[in-house]
């Protein structure tokens, strides 16, 4: 890396130029690892002594790495611009340090105008908006969100999304502050580039204002939640890929399965030898087949009535898991001695499961047996404070299907039809009476 102005040989006496800009706005929250990188460098870029980024690393006592974390923070920010010299070598560049103060300010006046400087090369479309004043406090914010000057092209940029998207000011605003806590908005490429896709795709979606975009991606989050469930239910701890994200939303979407049901689903697989999203997908789809026609309303309202039928399930294991948690607060808070029992049998349980997959057959027989001890020890705890031993135990309204609607087998359970038969009651209730007199006023 060179770093090329005018070379002299007493730089020590010398003094370095530096902007107040970035004393103020660029290196209060920069980290000072950078700082460092960033005034030593320009030290001697002004005296135009060469410099090479391990060298810069062996007089500052830092990493090599660190430096080129420097130099691509500074970049991000706008303070210094890399020069390629050879496009495939993305490590051997040199470093220009911007005039912050000329971007700031000097070339304002040209872009408000449209006349050179900032202004200079936009599109007549685009000229207009450049005096608009909703755009211009657009571009101080966004400034104040990246924390330097926009350059031309950032702003360019921007005016085209409002002009030729159509996008509001204000999720353009609220698109650069989602998009500052993202890990590929301080990467090399420009940060406007990528704020770009994102408002692209939002409007794309017919989002228009922030509480639109703001709604989408809680949706978002509880979707991205509900893909992690399951494939953690079904042993992976990778992501979902497309396809399979594909599939699951089927589920959702268009089966209307509830989260219970799609994760009884999955512990369908545990009799497989290799668990996957297709299989799930299998078995999801022939029980909505299955719930479909004459015993749940016929084909048009099939699936609505499967929906709600399974969400009855889910409710009543909600209920369950809820009457458990509170039989299991109110042991805590006359025996506490339970709680420390069942936080170590928790362990041995994950202690048991580490030794099976290291094959060490006695280490799990020995975990076994202080299992078994722990067990025995909580049984007697309860007792002595007038608990029975199963009364924190996850109760179910049907121990065949334990509330499932589904036994073991993946045959349908008789209680589906118990299940079916209270909503079909309910709606009944819900009817008003045949030949019912509607009333127009007082009688």
């Amino acid at each position: 890396m060179n770093f090329n102005r005018e070379r002299t040989t007493e730089y020590y006496l010398r003094d370095t130029h530096v902007e107040n800009i970035f004393i103020n706005e660029m290196m209060v929250d920069a980290p000072g690892e950078h700082v460092k990188v960033y005034l030593f460098a320009l030290m001697y870029a002004e005296l135009g002594v060469f410099m090479s980024n391990g060298e810069i690393a062996r007089y500052l006592g830092m990493d090599i790495e660190d430096v080129l974390k420097a130099w691509t923070y500074w970049e991000g920010r706008g303070v210094v611009r890399k020069r390629h010299g050879d496009a495939s070598d993305r490590l051997r560049y040199d470093v220009e340090f911007l005039d912050l103060k000329s971007l700031a300010y000097g070339m304002r006046k040209g872009l408000k105008a449209g006349k050179g400087g900032r202004g200079a090369g936009l599109p007549d479309r685009l000229k207009g908006l450049l005096a608009d004043e909703a755009v211009q406090a657009l571009f101080r914010e966004v400034e104040g969100i990246a924390g330097s000057p926009l350059t031309p092209e950032d702003m360019r940029d921007i005016a085209s999304w409002t002009a030729e998207l159509g996008a509001d000011p204000h999720v353009i605003s609220f698109a650069f502050r989602h998009a500052a806590g993202k890990p590929a908005y301080g990467r090399g490429a420009r940060r406007t580039g990528y704020v770009g896709r994102i408002v692209r795709s939002w409007t794309e979606k017919g989002l228009r204002t922030v509480d639109e975009v703001v709604a989408h991606l809680e949706e978002c989050d509880q979707r991205h939640g509900m893909y992690k469930r399951v494939m953690k239910a079904l042993g992976m701890s990778r992501g979902a890929t497309e396809e399979e994200r594909r599939l699951i939303d089927g589920w959702f979407d268009g089966l209307g399965m509830g989260i219970g049901t799609v994760l009884d689903a999955c512990k369908k697989t545990a009799g497989i030898s290799n668990p996957n999203i297709k299989y799930v997908d299998t078995v999801l789809s022939s029980w909505a087949k299955e719930s479909e026609g004459g015993a749940i309303g016929g084909k048009g309202s099939g699936k609505r009535q499967l929906s709600r039928v399974f969400r009855r399930y889910d409710e009543l294991r909600d209920r369950h898991e809820r009457e458990a948690e509170e039989r299991l607060a109110e042991v805590y808070g006359r025996a506490p001695g339970v709680r420390a029992i069942d936080e170590a049998i928790r362990q041995r349980g994950r202690d048991i499961s580490k030794a099976m997959l290291s094959g060490a057959a006695g280490g799990v027989a020995r975990l076994r047996e202080e299992l078994a001890l722990l067990q025995a020890e909580r049984a007697a705890l309860m007792g002595e404070n007038g608990f029975a031993p199963g009364y924190t135990d996850l109760s179910h309204t049907c121990g065949e299907c334990r509330d499932t609607g589904v036994r073991d087998d993946g045959a349908r359970c008789a209680c589906f039809e118990l299940r079916l038969a209270e909503l079909q009651a309910e709606d009944a209730a819900a009817r008003p009476a045949p030949g019912a007199a509607k009333l127009a006023g007082p009688v």
